[in-house]
């Protein structure tokens, strides 16, 4: 358990940045790369970033930002491989992300398809802080670090640049604002407004077997219902479900596939 009352500087604290194929970690987007960087409240540091394969191509919109295409990521490991060494970078700190509910979206996704527990953190969310507590003209990460002087490590939307940019926007924004009396990690948590966390949803209403078959992982078969009313039985496996979707390996189109909750009217094991 993090001391909540120490300042940033002497905090422990994990910088996360994720690049993903898409915005929307809920209708099935996936990471494709992930960074942290680790500082352990004593001057030591240590930074790990790497290119993850994502079961699903990059798309074209995402990958103009990032920069990065599928070939890139061909040969990349599975998030699920790279667990370990995050659990370890990732337990007893504050975790640090700017737009923090994007990043710890798509963890907490990755983690559930990997079938692994979340670390459950504190988390600390550098946009948020900047759009309640400062009056920038934008509030994305390199405007705001452009507005507090704070310069630009490397490329823009690549993980590991953007974590060292993160952090070294949150030792400033906690030096203005420990002059306003926010002088310590727990008084910023509360200062910023909303909880972050990286608890995963659970879907209510679920019927018995695709419930069953997500908690096993096995495989079912659905009779799902499409956009124009179109009936049809597809044998999937079962990746993750949130309150709105699932996600899920389609057999028949062989590549992973989202499906609306609403739109299952049956289900049963295969």
């Amino acid at each position: 358990m993090v001391d909540l009352t120490l300042p940033v500087e002497r905090a422990p604290l994990a910088v996360v940045d994720v690049e993903t194929t898409g915005l929307w970690a809920e209708q099935g987007d996936r990471v494709c790369e992930v960074a942290v960087l680790r500082l352990d409240g004593r001057g030591g540091e240590s930074l790990f970033s790497n290119l993850v394969n994502p079961g699903r191509p990059i798309d074209r919109d995402a990958s103009r930002v990032n920069g990065l295409r599928d070939e890139d990521v061909t040969l990349a490991p599975r998030f699920r491989d790279l667990v370990p060494r995050l659990d370890e970078l990732l337990s007893d700190v504050v975790l640090v992300a700017h737009n923090a509910p994007f990043d710890s979206a798509f963890l907490v996704a990755e983690y559930a398809i990997a079938r692994m527990p979340p670390p459950d953190v504190p988390v600390l969310d550098t946009l948020e802080l900047s759009r309640r507590l400062f009056r920038f003209r934008r509030n994305d990460l390199a405007s705001v670090a452009v507005q507090l002087g704070v310069p630009l490590a490397g490329t823009r939307h690549r993980a590991a640049d953007d974590v060292r940019t993160t952090y070294q926007v949150l030792l400033r924004m906690a030096e203005e604002l420990a002059g306003r009396g926010l002088d310590n990690v727990g008084k910023l948590l509360v200062a910023q407004g909303r909880v972050v966390s990286l608890r995963p949803p659970r879907p209510d209403g679920l019927p018995e077997p695709l419930a069953q078959a997500i908690g096993q992982r096995r495989p079912i078969t659905i009779c799902y219902v499409d956009a124009g009313g179109n009936a049809s039985e597809r044998v999937v496996e079962p990746l993750w479900a949130n309150r709105s979707y699932l996600i899920a390996f389609c057999r028949a189109k062989r590549a992973q596939r989202t499906f609306r909750l609403d739109r299952i009217v049956d289900a049963w094991l295969a």
